[in-house]
């Protein structure tokens, strides 16, 4: 049976095995398809079955018992982070059978499905929910910090949570590129690397950072005390090629610009390594890195972004993905362009998916 109807599909390539819930301490679980049957397992052993229906509407049925307990529904979750990491226009799949009854209310209280419309309806799982549990891609998501507004003598904002002192917040496995995608925080042991890339003239072009060694050490140490900035180190399948700034808005200078709410948050982007710049790559790494931002603080309703307003190419790309162009201002150092995308938006259009057009290539 073709199960695959007239979805898009971003196939796992031949030899390679798609992999969910890396940063689980028991070990990532393995998700596979052959035929009609979607077959899930981790490194203990623990395995289930599921059989796939995309023809007319999606249906997901037990043919393997899942064990019981938080296993058995770690392993359900990966089959549903499958589906909608792999097909594009499949926006929910209903749940068929009897072999959900014992797995039910588990999923109705992690916000993982839905009930039917009627009493007689399947319960329903939709992709945009499946998406925003953090568990299935970081190590140690927090919950909410509780809320304590301060003044800084020029606006007013929440507390914000210890920064992670070190580690991997993270992972993801990119169907089109059969392999994974990172975060790590950043420390002093990345400073060669951030060294040579600030010292790249396609980086330099819009970071002005250029400089001796003395200098890109100063300016991470000034990241790492900076207490509304983490700085990230990406990497693919554990090689380094990027550097990330995630900042919160409403105490930066983007601030007063975008009128920032109080758990809004943006990004700074290096992409250092030319082997990992074009389309396949920034449509894996951007958004995940939008998808980290929106789990890490479930309040948080927007991203919003300053690229220099000359950078065209990155413009287009940025409007592309999601994001849009609200005004163009004048920085102290720059002409920038403010754009923002909604966790609305970014989570009801699918877009960890690529778009459908070119994207060109970025910083």
């Amino acid at each position: 049976m073709n199960i695959i109807g007239t979805f898009n599909q971003a196939s796992v390539r031949e030899g390679s095995v798609f992999r969910s819930s890396q940063l689980y301490e028991a070990g990532p679980i393995e998700v596979g398809l052959a035929g009609s049957v979607l077959s899930v397992s981790s490194g203990k052993a623990d395995h289930a079955a599921f059989t796939v229906s995309l023809a007319g509407a999606p249906t997901l049925a037990v043919a393997g018992q899942p064990p019981a307990g938080m296993q058995g529904f770690r392993l359900v979750c990966a089959a549903f982070e499958y589906l909608f990491a792999t097909r594009f226009d499949l926006a929910s799949v209903s749940l068929a059978g009897d072999g959900w009854t014992d797995l039910l209310p588990d999923l109705l209280r992690g916000g993982l499905c839905i009930p039917g419309d009627t009493p007689a309806s399947p319960p329903s799982v939709t992709a945009d929910m499946v998406w925003q549990i953090p568990e299935l891609w970081m190590s140690s998501p927090s919950p909410a910090y509780p809320r304590h507004d301060i003044h800084d003598g020029k606006t007013a904002y929440p507390v914000r949570p210890p920064k992670p002192a070190a580690g991997r917040l993270y992972a993801r496995f990119i169907p089109w590129l059969s392999g994974t995608l990172a975060f790590d925080v950043a420390t002093l042991g990345d400073l060669p690397n951030v060294h040579r890339w600030m010292n790249d003239p396609r980086v330099n072009e819009f970071w002005r950072e250029a400089g001796d060694e003395a200098r890109h050490r100063r300016y991470l140490e000034g990241m790492f005390a900076d207490p509304h900035i983490i700085p990230l180190i990406g990497r693919f399948e554990e090689k380094a090629f990027s550097y990330f700034e995630i900042y919160w808005a409403k105490e930066d200078l983007i601030g007063t610009f975008c009128d920032a709410g109080d758990y809004d948050r943006g990004c700074h982007v290096i992409v250092g390594e030319d082997a990992f710049r074009g389309r396949e790559w920034f449509t894996a790494w951007l958004p995940s890195l939008l998808h980290l931002m929106f789990l890490d603080d479930p309040r948080t309703e927007r991203i919003v972004q300053e690229p220099q307003a000359d950078h065209h190419r990155q413009l287009r790309n940025l409007q592309r993905s999601g994001f849009s162009h609200i005004k163009t201002v004048d920085f102290p150092t720059k002409r920038a362009a403010i754009v923002s995308i909604s966790r609305q938006r970014f989570f009801s259009e699918r877009l960890w998916h690529p778009a459908a057009d070119p994207v060109s290539e970025i910083q």
